[in-house]
């Protein structure tokens, strides 16, 4: 097995291989997909604080001498 390196941009659900290495391949493949690091991280963190932030718009305040009583999950009407 060998591998080929190259960039490329996703087209209708589609990723296009450049002419040079078409006539190389033959089938069966298999096919890594590698994401650019950079990317997914400012992609994660995005999500990450709009979700902190939807979170933020609903917070409310516990009384001061309210304790967790851990017997509470379970109690059940």
């Amino acid at each position: 097995m060998y591998a080929i390196e190259f960039r490329a941009t996703i087209k209708n659900g589609m990723i296009p291989i450049p002419q040079q290495y078409l006539a190389q391949l033959q089938t069966p493949l298999k096919v890594i997909v590698l994401q650019e690091e950079s990317v997914v991280k400012k992609d994660g963190i995005k999500r990450k604080d709009e979700f902190l932030d939807r979170v933020a718009q609903h917070r409310f305040a516990l009384p001061q001498d309210y304790r967790f009583q851990r017997e509470d999950i379970y109690d059940r009407p």
